[in-house]
């Protein structure tokens, strides 16, 4: 019995471990390339190796990190083929997902979208990226959860667990120019909802991600190039 307790504290401590890593990764905090030393990780979370190399296996099976044999393990870096298929992907799911949403018209998500449009519109103003970041999240997953599809939900989120996706929405958004137009995206996708033009709803939403995903090719270019005069 207490070699079975003892089992189940190791897993319970190796998945709040494991999720604890994973949302430093998705959230940006670990960026892309970033080595991760078991040592380290171990000192910071407070754990033993033990736990942090399962957490570590755990999260290259998800295309989180690499470890790499005798070098050892870092954020793993997006190839542009990669974002490319990810934000096609994204651009058909969010797209069906707006449609859905402007079909139904579920009151809680619309308030949702409503309340997070107002936020974006303050943030633009002030500009303060990390509150256009905040709402534009809560955009996001308002349109998911008004689509009431719990299957097209976890293939979206499972899909964006393989990237610091709020991170690349920070770098796309560093352009004063295109954090406005963003606004007005978000706008027009708002306005088309609430008409309830399914169709309608889902072009523009995916117009909407072909934008973001140009707009993070330029800020991420535009990161390369100012890194590599440094």
């Amino acid at each position: 019995m207490i070699e079975i307790t003892q089992k189940i504290q190791t897993v319970s401590i190796t998945a709040q471990v494991t999720n604890a890593i994973r949302e430093a990764v998705i959230s940006g905090e670990y960026e892309p390339g970033k080595q991760l030393s078991e040592a380290a990780l171990s000192q910071d979370y407070e754990v033993s190796r033990t736990p942090i190399r399962e957490a570590l296996k755990q999260l290259e099976r998800e295309g989180l990190v690499e470890i790499i044999p005798r070098v050892g393990t870092c954020v793993r870096k997006p190839t542009e083929q990669e974002l490319d298929e990810l934000f096609t992907v994204k651009e058909a799911l969010e797209g069906f997902a707006a449609g859905l949403l402007a079909e139904s018209q579920d009151p809680a998500a619309i308030k949702q979208l409503e309340e997070a449009v107002n936020l974006m519109e303050v943030a633009a103003r002030k500009n303060d990226t990390n509150l256009y970041v905040e709402a534009n999240e809560q955009f996001h997953a308002a349109i998911l959860a008004g689509a009431n599809n719990s299957k097209l939900s976890y293939l979206l989120n499972l899909m964006l667990n393989q990237i610091p996706y709020q991170r690349y929405v920070h770098i796309s958004i560093n352009d004063p120019e295109r954090l406005v137009r963003s606004l007005k995206e978000h706008q027009v996708i708002l306005e088309v909802i609430l008409k309830g033009k399914r169709e309608e709803a889902e072009s523009t939403m995916r117009r909407h991600v072909k934008a973001s995903a140009k707009g993070l090719k330029a800020g991420i270019a535009k990161k390369m190039s100012a890194s590599s005069v440094n």
